[in-house]
């Protein structure tokens, strides 16, 4: 029976989420060669085009899935993500205000 006594959890999800984006990029850059070279209109690109887009969302949903299992305090690729937001004060709207359900009466 395998224990994760002596496993750095984060380490592997850093390293698993770095070959999975690698992975998808890779595909959408064979795409965009394949578009190059045949053409956007050849029926060939389509074809290609149509199973290098489902490998790419396959990896995108094994990341997406991968977000959820490692820790919570793990970044991932949302990592140069901002975690600060500045929002400004509500807008005043001139004259008078109507709530939403009253119907007067």
């Amino acid at each position: 029976m395998a224990t994760v006594k002596g496993i750095n959890v984060k380490g592997y999800c850093d390293a698993v989420d770095t070959e999975l984006a690698g992975m998808k990029e890779r595909i959408n850059e064979l795409r965009e060669d394949v578009k190059r070279t045949y053409g956007a209109d050849s029926e060939l690109f389509h074809t290609h085009e149509r199973h290098l887009l489902e490998l790419a969302d396959f990896i995108d949903w094994k990341l997406h899935i991968l977000m959820k299992a490692c820790p919570f305090d793990w970044q991932g690729t949302d990592k140069d993500v901002e975690s600060i937001v500045s929002v400004g004060p509500a807008e005043k709207t001139p004259g008078t205000d109507f709530s939403g359900g009253y119907l007067g009466g």
